[in-house]
């Protein structure tokens, strides 16, 4: 019982913080010349931690071309979450997919109501589409009805 509860707490934390490293990626790999890489890469060399989160939070928007933003990965996210939830009796893996989930789709939510443009062009850089308040907001709806049906896989 210890083990299962470990499992889920374990899970839901990496999966929860996995999008972090979508942003370190970006700061060192996909962009290090963007001026947010810079400046926060300048900030980590001072060891200014306090400016660092800060920066962060404020200008989060800025890192405009995550993977895990993405709707090819979050489609994919899909397949892999019914093959995790349906395939497997490993709770940590899991839970990791759905905290993944959780995190994401929290982020989307969050941008949906203070800056739609920002989600679309996050979600839809990949495929370079233009889409309507309208659709995003279909897409958002449909997003989450299937992570709660997701949710219900996991309860099984």
């Amino acid at each position: 019982m210890i083990i299962k509860i470990i499992s889920i707490i374990l899970g839901g934390i990496i999966g929860w913080g996995l999008p972090v490293l979508d942003k370190v990626a970006f700061i060192y790999i996909i962009h290090p010349e963007a001026q947010i890489s810079q400046y926060l890469k300048y900030q980590l060399g001072k060891k200014d931690w306090k400016v660092f989160w800060q920066t962060w939070k404020l200008r989060g928007g800025e890192f405009d071309k995550l993977t895990s933003r993405g709707i090819l990965f979050q489609l994919a996210w899909v397949v892999l979450a019914v093959f995790a939830l349906t395939s497997t009796t490993n709770l940590f893996g899991k839970v990791l997919v759905i905290g993944l989930g959780l995190r994401v789709l929290f982020e989307e939510w969050r941008e949906y109501l203070t800056n739609r443009d920002l989600l679309k062009q996050k979600l839809f850089w990949q495929v370079k589409k233009e889409i309507s308040n309208n659709e995003l907001k279909w897409y958002m709806g449909i997003k989450t009805i299937i992570f709660g049906w997701l949710c219900l896989l996991l309860a099984q």
